[in-house]
């Protein structure tokens, strides 16, 4: 469980990359090297199924690590990120485990729900 629901947390980000417009503002060029990288790991696995394929979370993850977000976003974007580490290592056989992560999730909604609008209207 613990996996699908990184999975789909994880498509679910990338997936708002391809919505919204360009900013044309003072930081233009940092948001458009960001939505670029974004855009191109939402090309690249936006259809991964975490269960099947739990490389494909690590390697998408690995890669929106390196990705550097603008200022007003980074501290939600590696919250986000980290939240989603973290489900995607769980055991999702120890009950514990899980209602620990799910005790955690509601922290990480705000950060996810900032990068989640970042992403939809800047990119």
């Amino acid at each position: 469980m613990g996996r699908i629901v990184a999975g789909v947390a994880v498509v679910g980000l990338l997936m708002a990359a391809g919505c919204g417009d360009d900013d044309d503002g003072a930081s233009s060029e940092e948001i458009e090297q960001f939505c670029d990288g974004f855009d191109e790991i939402n090309d690249e696995f936006a259809d991964i199924n975490p269960v099947t394929n739990p490389g494909a979370l690590q390697e998408a993850l690995e890669m929106l690590r390196d990705l550097e977000p603008p200022e007003e976003i980074a501290d939600d974007y590696e919250t986000v990120l980290d939240g989603f580490q973290e489900l995607s290592e769980i055991d999702i056989t120890d009950p514990e485990a899980v209602a620990q992560v799910q005790e955690e999730l509601p922290e990480a909604e705000e950060a996810f729900n900032a990068v989640g609008a970042f992403v939809e209207e800047e990119c």
